[in-house]
C-alpha cells in the first residue's frame, strides 16, 4: 500500500502527540508499505528513524498564512499525492482535499465543532470569529462527507459528530488513542511530602475549566500547580488575575510548557491530577495519569468518562462546589486515592500505540479497498 500521511496541522496538543505515536508503530507494522510523511519540522525532529520505505519532507505551513495553506491543502496536495501514486491519503487536522483523485481518510480529534455550546460562545465573539469559524465549519462538513473513511479516537467522539452528521455514521471508525511509553513504565505513589499539589493538566483554551479549578482549590488547604504560562491565552490571562482576587495567587502557579517528561515528573510529586474540562475527543492528560496509575479527577463528560472509566472521578462542568468535593475527598481519604490509582493502572494498560496503529491501518486498507 502506498501512503500519503498530510500532518500539517498536528503542531500542538493531541494531534501532535498521536502523530509522535502512530508513526513509529505504523512503521513497524507495515514496514514494506510506502509512506510519504509531511509534518512541521520540529515535529520530525523526534521521530525515531524510518524504514527506508519511507519518505518524510517538512511542512511549511506557517510560513504560508491560513489562504495560501487553504489553496496549497485543496489544490496542490491532491497533485502530490498523484505524484505519490498514493493509494490513500490520511489527514491529521480538520480537512482534506476535496479533489483527491485517491481514497481518504480524515482523522478528527476536535469535538469542540460538533457542540451547541461551543457555538454559543462562538456567537458572543466579535463578528471576524465568527465569519472564521462558520467558514472553518462549512470546510470540515465538507471534508467529512468527501471523506471516504473518518477516524476518531472514541466512541464518544463518533456520537458527537453522528449527532450532528448523521449521513456519515457508517465510514466512521474508532481508533482509541495511546499513551508514550515512559506514562506505562513510571508508577506514581503517594509524595512523601506534607503539602497537598493538586496537578491541573492541559492547554488553557475554550473548553478546558482552570478557571473553575482555581476556585475549588480556594475552598481547600492546597496548592494548584497548572501547566502553561500566565501569557498562553486570554484563559490563563483569566486563570492568573482570577487567582489573585481570591487571595491565593500565593498558592497557585503555572509551571510553563512542559515536555511530556517532565508533565510524568510533576504528576508522580502531586497527590492527584484535574484535567479540568467541558468537552473532549479524548482527553490524552487523564489517559496519562491513569497509565502512571496516579488519581486523578475529571470533567464528567462522555470522552472522560470513556477514557477513566472507574479509574477515575467526575465532577460537573462549571461547578466549583462539585470540583471541590471530588478533590477534597480524595485528598482526605489516602485508602480511597490508594484503590483508585490501582484501578487506574489497571485501566492504564488499554491505551498502546501499538494497538492505535493497528486499527489506523486496517482503517487505511479498508479506504484504500473502496
Amino acid at each position: 500500500m502506498r501512503v500519503l500521511i498530510s500532518a500539517a496541522a498536528a503542531r500542538m496538543g493531541g494531534a501532535r502527540a498521536h502523530l509522535l505515536g502512530l508513526v513509529p508503530e505504523f512503521a513497524a507494522l507495515a514496514p514494506e508499505d510506502h509512506v510519504l510523511l509531511i509534518a512541521q519540522p520540529d515535529l520530525i525532529a523526534e521521530l525515531p528513524a524510518l524504514p527506508s520505505t519511507w519518505t518524510v519532507r517538512a511542512d511549511r505551513s506557517q510560513e504560508r498564512g491560513p489562504f495560501k495553506q487553504l489553496i496549497w491543502e485543496q489544490r496542490m496536495l491532491p497533485r502530490v499525492a498523484t505524484r505519490w501514486r498514493a493509494d490513500v491519503l490520511l489527514s491529521f487536522g480538520s480537512f482534506l482535499p476535496l479533489g483527491a483523485s485517491c481514497s481518504t481518510v480524515l482523522e478528527t480529534g476536535n469535538a469542540l465543532p460538533f457542540t451547541r455550546a461551543y457555538w454559543q460562545l462562538i456567537e458572543k465573539s466579535p463578528v471576524r470569529v465568527q465569519v472564521q469559524e462558520g467558514l472553518r465549519w462549512l470546510l470540515l462538513r465538507a471534508s467529512l462527507r468527501a471523506a471516504t473513511r473518518i477516524l476518531v479516537p472514541t466512541r464518544a467522539m463518533r456520537q458527537d459528530v453522528v449527532a450532528r452528521l448523521p449521513e456519515v455514521g457508517n465510514r466512521i471508525d474508532v481508533a482509541l488513542w495511546g499513551v508514550a511509553s515512559f506514562f506505562h513504565h513510571l508508577r506514581w505513589s503517594e509524595p512523601g511530602s506534607t503539602d497537598s499539589v493538586v496537578f491541573g493538566v492541559s492547554k488553557h483554551g475554550i473548553n478546558k475549566e482552570f478557571d473553575v479549578l482555581v476556585r475549588a482549590v480556594a475552598r481547600l488547604d492546597a496548592r494548584l500547580v497548572m501547566t502553561g504560562t500566565p501569557e498562553e491565552s486570554r484563559w490563563s490571562r483569566e486563570s492568573a488575575a482570577l487567582a489573585e482576587r481570591l487571595g491565593v495567587g500565593d498558592r497557585v502557579c503555572f509551571a510553563g510548557d512542559l515536555p511530556n517528561r517532565s508533565v510524568a515528573d510533576l504528576i508522580q510529586q502531586s497527590r492527584l491530577l484535574v484535567f479540568p474540562t467541558w468537552c473532549e475527543s479524548f482527553g490524552l492528560p487523564l489517559a496519562e495519569a491513569v497509565a502512571m496509575g496516579a488519581p486523578a479527577v475529571a470533567g464528567n463528560i462522555p470522552a472522560c468518562r470513556e477514557v477513566g472509566g472507574d479509574a477515575a472521578r467526575y465532577y460537573t462542568p462549571g461547578d466549583p462546589t462539585s470540583l471541590c468535593d471530588a478533590i477534597s475527598e480524595l485528598l482526605a481519604d489516602r485508602m480511597a486515592a490508594s484503590d483508585l490509582a490501582q484501578a487506574a493502572r489497571e485501566r492504564g494498560a488499554h491505551f498502546q500505540w501499538r494497538r492505535n496503529a493497528e486499527e489506523v491501518y486496517a482503517t487505511l486498507q479498508r479506504a484504500a479497498a473502496a
